[in-house]
């Protein structure tokens, strides 16, 4: 939980975006205990990315949401240090990777905050096409453009 809250706190730029505060101090706490209503911990998975020993990078799956053909990455996230250097793409394809294993899985889905124009243009680098939607956060957040993206079974970091 600590590795975790250091990663949230050294990537203070995206909760300005999104949120236009710092990472609080329960913000790990908060990120392993969020769910959607009508799903369960069994359906959640919180990965960290690793240099050596230290964490640098975190991930927020659901598994089966909104639909059960769907999984939904709530948050991939790199301490800024570590940030523009490729290890986001090499994190994300690790990701799907790992969701590339739920057999009931066929599509990506993921929310980027609308002010988050750096992280719009990675996520459409990566395959992700915008559906329309646009999703309000939690009160306080920016809205979020909603993007999907076919899974593939055969993917290589």
């Amino acid at each position: 939980m600590a590795a975790l809250q250091n990663v949230l706190e050294a990537a203070p730029a995206y909760f300005q975006i999104v949120g236009g505060v710092p990472p609080g101090p329960a913000e790990a706490q908060s990120l392993f205990t969020g769910l959607p209503l009508g799903k369960g911990y069994d359906d959640k998975f919180v990965w960290g990315f690793y240099s050596g020993a230290a964490m640098i990078g975190c991930a927020d799956v659901i598994r089966g949401y909104p639909t059960p053909d769907k999984a939904v990455i709530g948050l991939l996230l790199l301490a800024e240090p570590w940030q523009r250097r490729g290890l986001g793409r090499a994190f994300a394809t690790l990701v799907e990777q790992a969701i590339a294993g739920w057999s009931t899985i066929a599509q990506l889905r993921i929310g980027v905050a609308l002010a988050n124009s750096r992280a719009l243009g990675f996520w459409q680098r990566m395959g992700y096409v915008e559906t329309g939607e646009v999703k309000l956060a939690e009160p306080g957040q920016v809205p979020a453009a909603v993007l999907e993206k076919p899974l593939q079974r055969t993917l290589r970091a």
